[in-house]
């Protein structure tokens, strides 16, 4: 089953009483003088001969009769038929309207929506330095800034949680997936040993395993002694497990201290340095960092990482695009008067931007004319016929009156100058 779109109305025209009042007084001036005509030449018919000058009067006022109802017709034909009579080719606007619309679409196309009238008025402008000196201004960067915060905070609050926290996971896992963790991971360890900066923290380390013997002693005692055999006396028990203790907390002593007996804290590095080289050079060891790796990213805490990511990072987004104090809203703002500022200042940044407009311009009509020429021809069919003629001689209507004044006028001149002619021509 299809169905009709209705026509639609029209928008509205702007003063339209004062225009519709203004068509009245210009028809009843037009139609008034008709009126005006035909009565003189009924009175000159009737009470006078056509002999002499009443000859001439006669016909001057007869011929504006035949100019004022001429003009007359072909003025309300335009949007109607005269007397409601369907005269052909009359009632133009309502019969000819989808065609109106097509002829009026293809002329915007052709005359101006074309890349060679397009472009050089583009050019003209300089948008460029006229958007340069308007960002340029503070008081607009701030509106600017304003408008791009609300915007930035409307698409994070519009935007699914769930989509952007599935597309930050999908985005990490794919780069994460495609990069080697023992290289990497080796990449990191060279950095952190170049730099001197695993010193501290193996410093740190032995700190915290020397606190953890210290705090646990009572605990070793008691599972040494439980472990030890039922024979050995106690006092050698102690001594033993003391001795070792002891030379435990010794050893972490020394490694403490660079260059310190023992050189455990260089077997340390030697170790780390070893570690670092398997982690570039051993398939072994590069299989099971890569197996470490992808049992992270299947670890359902990283989603839960991302989704507290995300939200922190929205809170601060929002929080900030409304405060005019903010550090995006200020940081925003300075990018924004720097850049209407180097617009002005840079010739080739200058250039660039209006060269780029103009292609733009260029390369928007020359891809969208047709689609611009049938919207205007499809809006103008859409519209309700009777409407459009009405608007029509509502826009239109009041010059158009004048034609009929004029028609009266030059009618009378014409039947004068003719009459003229008939007599000297004897």
């Amino acid at each position: 089953m299809t169905t009709t779109t209705p026509p639609s109305s029209l928008p509205p025209v702007e003063s339209e009483a004062e225009r519709r009042a203004d068509l009245k007084t210009m028809k009843t001036r037009a139609t008034g003088l008709l009126v005006g005509v035909a009565l003189v030449w009924v009175a000159l018919l009737l009470l006078t001969d056509d002999a002499g000058v009443t000859g001439y009067a006669i016909a001057t006022f007869e011929a504006a009769m035949v100019g004022a109802l001429a003009d007359w017709f072909a003025v309300t034909a335009i949007f109607r038929h005269p007397l409601g009579l369907p005269i052909p080719h009359t009632a133009v606007v309502a019969s000819r309207k989808d065609q109106f619309g097509v002829t009026l679409g293809q002329f915007i196309q052709e005359n101006f929506l074309t890349p060679d009238v397009v472009g050089p008025r583009l050019a003209e402008l300089d948008v460029a330095s006229r958007a340069g000196a308007w960002f340029a201004d503070p008081t607009n960067a701030d509106r600017a800034a304003a408008h791009a915060a609300g915007m930035i905070d409307r698409l994070a609050e519009s935007s699914g949680d769930d989509d952007v926290i599935t597309l930050i996971e999908h985005q990490v896992r794919r780069r994460v997936e495609a990069t080697d963790a023992g290289p990497l991971a080796a990449g990191g360890l060279r950095l952190l040993t170049t730099e001197g900066h695993h010193e501290q923290l193996l410093d740190e380390l032995l700190a915290l395993l020397d606190g953890f013997l210290v705090t646990n002693q009572h605990t070793m005692r008691e599972r040494f002694t439980t472990e030890s055999p039922w024979w050995l006396p106690e006092p050698v028990d102690d001594a033993l497990f003391n001795r070792l203790f002891d030379g435990v907390r010794n050893l972490i002593s020394d490694a403490a201290t660079p260059g310190g007996p023992g050189g455990l804290r260089e077997e340390i590095h030697k170790g780390i340095e070893r570690f670092t080289d398997s982690l570039e050079h051993d398939p072994d060891v590069v299989l099971r960092a890569n197996e470490f790796k992808m049992q992270l990213l299947d670890n359902p805490e990283l989603r839960r990482w991302i989704a507290a990511v995300w939200g922190a990072i929205k809170g601060q987004l929002r929080e900030q695009a409304f405060d005019d104090t903010s550090r995006l809203r200020q940081r925003m703002q300075d990018l924004i008067v720097q850049g209407g500022q180097r617009l002005q200042d840079d010739p080739a940044t200058n250039r660039a931007v209006n060269d780029l407009v103009e292609r733009t311009g260029r390369g928007a009509v020359e891809q969208f004319s047709t689609e611009i020429s049938g919207l205007v021809s499809n809006t103008v069919s859409s519209w309700n016929t009777s409407e459009t003629a009405d608007r029509l001689e509502l826009l239109l209507g009041r010059d158009l009156q004048w034609i009929r004044i004029n028609g009266t006028v030059v009618g009378g001149l014409a039947g004068f100058v003719i009459h003229t002619i008939a007599e000297i021509a004897g």
